[in-house]
């Protein structure tokens, strides 16, 4: 039986296949998979670089790296902390929310798609199941 873990990654890929595959379709084909995963982590809030570092599980100066190719592609902004002038937020440029929004987009099809495929109440149930509370640490 596989693990929960490759199951979960898995069904991941999926999904994160169909967006690189639409955003060439959207023109956004040149974003790499590692760009694209750190898009997933910027909302409407400008996010410290440190954090990202910390969310993505890659070192500061990788970071920096895919933060200073989304600057290159009109994607990102890096902007001083209100409170600290040490910290750099990341946040998007309008080009980058205008992607955002694609992708989103992009996203909410791919649910309605898994929805005709395995049917809309299990994709009610797998959303219900993981909206449960989970502990930080076991």
């Amino acid at each position: 039986m596989k693990s929960l873990r490759t199951l979960l990654r898995t069904r991941l890929e999926w999904v994160e296949d169909r967006l690189m595959k639409n955003a060439e379709k959207n023109g956004y084909g040149y974003i790499t998979p590692s760009m694209a995963r750190l898009y997933s982590y910027l909302g409407s809030a400008p996010v410290p670089m440190s954090e990202l570092a910390r969310r993505l599980k890659i070192s500061r100066q990788a970071v920096h790296q895919l933060v200073t190719e989304g600057i290159n592609a009109n994607f990102l902004e890096v902007i001083d902390s209100p409170e600290d002038k040490r910290i750099k937020l990341v946040k998007f440029s309008a080009d980058g929310e205008k992607m955002s929004a694609v992708a989103l987009a992009e996203i909410h099809q791919a649910e309605a798609d898994l929805a005709k495929i395995i049917g809309e109440s299990n994709v009610k149930e797998l959303r219900r199941i993981l909206e449960l509370d989970w502990p930080e640490d076991l």
